[in-house]
């Protein structure tokens, strides 16, 4: 992750503290963040929350302001996925099977939603599918939706062909878009497997 991310133990029996000391350690080194502390916090503490019930294993956090009313914010996770339904079949994880569940969609006009969907090569984790664009989302917790930057980058875990890890990278503001979508590739091609 950049060094300007927020990354912390999403647990909830410790996330509240983790995030508490991030931003303080963050305040400290930019003194000129202490008025939006409350805003850093609320936001990273809802992002933690929120990645822990979708059942990421891993989030990292981007929440700066330009000014007191205008949050720039995005978050990323990782979560691992098991592809086998209830009946024992699985779902073919094969790059170019997954890559034809994803529909493209062109826009219509300026403000309508998109996606984009590739097959390509993460260096360190071998082939991945990927979407991106921008989407309408659910809010969790709510019956509304937030439309928002996405990227999601799906890799077939090696040696256990029922499970994908899914890496999810969001950001709601949408004239940031272009430069959101970089950034997300950028992190996202540092991904890679490791065992103890």
């Amino acid at each position: 992750m950049p060094d300007s991310w927020y990354e912390f133990d999403i647990h909830p029996a410790g996330r509240d503290d983790n995030i508490r000391k991030a931003v303080n350690e963050r305040v400290r080194a930019y003194p000129e963040l202490a008025p939006y502390r409350p805003m850093l916090l609320r936001i990273l503490r809802q992002s933690a929350r929120d990645a822990w019930d979708s059942g990421a294993v891993y989030c990292g956090c981007y929440a700066d302001a330009l000014d007191a009313e205008t949050p720039v914010t995005a978050g990323l996770t990782m979560a691992v996925v098991d592809t086998r339904r209830d009946d024992g079949s699985s779902l073919d994880t094969d790059p170019q099977a997954m890559a034809k569940r994803f529909p493209a969609k062109q826009a219509q006009n300026a403000d309508d939603t998109w996606q984009r969907v590739a097959v390509l090569e993460l260096p360190s984790a071998g082939t991945a599918v990927r979407t991106e664009g921008v989407e309408d989302l659910p809010v969790p917790g709510t019956h509304r939706s937030a439309r928002m930057i996405t990227m999601q980058t799906f890799v077939r875990v090696p040696g256990s062909p029922d499970r994908v890890a899914v890496i999810t990278a969001t950001s709601p503001n949408l004239p940031l878009q272009d430069p959101f979508l970089e950034l997300f590739d950028a992190i996202s091609a540092t991904f890679c497997f490791t065992y103890a």
